[in-house]
């Protein structure tokens, strides 16, 4: 997916400095090529986001120790 995102952003970047103006070209670059680039990019990272949300956060999860809730028959203590 990267190489062809970078081959993209050349192909872009070889047409952004062919514009007679820089303005015209630096526009090109961004909106043709930047552009569709990040939009791939956010695309394509969605399930790994969408993973990394769903599962429980392990690091947490390790040092966090759990709580202390006093004896599991709370109805067998003699008062």
């Amino acid at each position: 997916m990267f190489i062809v995102i970078l081959g993209w952003l050349y192909v872009i970047a070889m047409v952004a400095i062919t514009t007679p103006s820089a303005w015209v070209g630096l526009a090109i670059f961004l909106v043709g090529g930047l552009g569709p680039a990040l939009l791939g990019l956010y695309v394509a990272g969605s399930r790994a986001r969408r993973a990394r949300k769903m599962r429980p956060d392990d690091a947490a999860a390790q040092t966090a120790s759990p709580p202390d809730r006093g004896p599991a028959h709370t109805h067998d203590r003699v008062e």
